[in-house]
């Protein structure tokens, strides 16, 4: 693996080169080619991460590539100042406290205790809990940290075999509840922040936290539904779970009384929510609540001094302020102005029609996955400028448009191209699922992208954002 990683690493470096040197694209500057190879440097970084580098070595090769070759500083690190990265250093330090103080844990224990224990009730709740961590964090990392031991202790103390089916079903509902729900609110992970932070500048107003609940929630809740359904049909055992309810009571009496730095987290994650979901009446911006709330979370000293630096994830900070700024790099370099003769006049056809539009271009994303694998970030900036005339020329909200991107951010047909499935196998030290599962997994999630958008297409004319 570690032969591996440095291969594919330097074969990115040798197009990068290539590239550089060549520059066999007629019609695009000699600047556009460097910072085109500079990118391809830093996606080789990131993507197969020789030596566990993290993901600041990536971000550092794509800041000093395009400032080597003549971009501005304030082009190069335009992501660092986006409302995006100023939702998800706040939305951090949330996740944190939610780990930290146990109230997630708390939470988890306390549904999977109010139900019988069989496969079908352990699906339903964690479909609660994947619900009520969504709307406490925008973390999807936190949140995996929390269920997914609590899966494995599940799995064992139902003396199921590692990688088996029941083990599979377990553990991938586990992670699809985690991940797939919260997308249905601006602030239920961290896709809001990031599609926020790519949208261009006249296009930013569009995304409150209202309109993003109003056009994501439905497809959201359906793809969650529908993929734990099809997991449940498809890797159910014929033998029963060999657990009681009682020991899920005393694993939730384990934790012992709820303290005082549980009940003030509490309260002011569900403030921060319901700030986040009356901003039309109030008119607070999301990052100005969600800092406010990590005020609190510090004057009560739920975070405290040591753990601003510890608390978060630094490097994750990084990776997105400078994934955020390609959008400006690309434009800058002239590669968007390059490129857009090419792709404009085959996306705008398809929008003529729009539910086919979305379609073709989630299938067309799943697809350019298997090479951007950073959750598809650099082809979703190179292409940001299209949200324009997508709702200029054909009335497509550019949160609608957004549905299709981040529903090939979220795949996972194989573990190499969802992060969360290769965190998640980490946490769970591969015990979780196989190789195999995972496709059945990536496959049901697929068959429920594609139905749960032609069932919420009757929901968008419904409500006149699909033409």
């Amino acid at each position: 693996m570690r032969h591996t990683k440095v291969l594919g690493t330097l074969i990115f470096v040798l197009c990068a080169g290539f590239l550089a040197v060549l520059r066999p694209f007629s019609g695009l500057p000699d600047q556009g080619h460097y910072v085109c190879a500079t990118v391809l440097v830093a996606l080789g970084l990131w993507i197969f991460r020789p030596g566990n580098v993290p993901y600041f070595a990536g971000a550092a090769a794509l800041i000093c590539g395009a400032l080597f070759f003549g971009l501005p500083l304030q082009v190069v690190t335009s992501g660092f100042t986006s409302s995006g990265v100023w939702v998800l250093i706040p939305a951090l330090y949330l996740g944190y406290a939610l780990a930290k103080t146990g109230l997630g844990k708390r939470i988890a224990y306390f549904v999977l205790k109010s139900f019988r224990p069989t496969y079908f009730t352990i699906i339903v709740s964690w479909f609660i809990i994947g619900l009520v961590l969504s709307a406490l964090t925008p973390s999807i990392t936190v949140r995996l940290s929390v269920v997914m031991p609590i899966a494995m202790n599940l799995v064992e103390a139902c003396r199921l075999e590692d990688r088996s089916r029941g083990s599979a079903l377990i553990c991938l509902v586990a992670w699809g509840t985690a991940v797939l729900p919260g997308t249905g609110w601006l602030t239920g992970s961290l896709w809001g922040p990031f599609m926020l932070g790519f949208l261009p500048p006249e296009m930013k107003p569009l995304a409150t936290f209202d309109m993003w609940f109003k056009i994501m929630a439905v497809p959201w809740f359906i793809i969650t539904i529908l993929f734990v359904g099809l997991i449940y049909i498809l890797l159910k055992p014929k033998a029963p779970l060999a657990i009681t309810q009682e020991t899920f009571r005393k694993q939730y009496h384990a934790l012992g009384k709820i303290s005082v730095q549980e009940i003030v987290t509490g309260i002011i994650l569900a403030g921060a929510l319901a700030l986040f979901a009356t901003e039309r009446y109030h008119h607070i911006s999301t990052a100005a609540c969600a800092m406010t709330a990590v005020l609190a979370l510090i004057l009560f000293q739920v975070i405290t001094f040591t753990e601003i630096r510890t608390g978060v994830n630094w490097d994750i900070i990084v990776f997105f302020g400078v994934v955020v700024s390609l959008s400006g790099i690309f434009a800058k370099a002239e590669i968007s102005g390059w490129i857009q003769p090419f792709v404009e006049p085959a996306v705008l056809s398809l929008a003529q029609t729009p539910l086919t539009f979305l379609i073709v271009v989630t299938v067309g994303f799943w697809l350019i996955r298997f090479i951007d694998v950073p959750w598809g970030f650099s082809t979703i900036a190179l292409t940001s400028p299209l949200f324009i005339p997508l709702f200029v020329n054909f009335g497509l909200h550019p949160v609608l448009v957004s549905v299709a991107v981040i529903a090939a951010g979220n795949s996972l047909f194989l573990a190499y191209t969802q992060p969360f499935i290769m965190i998640s196998d980490t946490i769970t030290q591969s015990r979780g699922w196989s190789a195999r599962h995972v496709a059945l997994g990536g496959g049901a999630y697929a068959v429920s992208v594609v139905i749960s958008i032609l069932i919420s297409s009757i929901y968008w004319k419904a409500i006149h954002v699909l033409p």
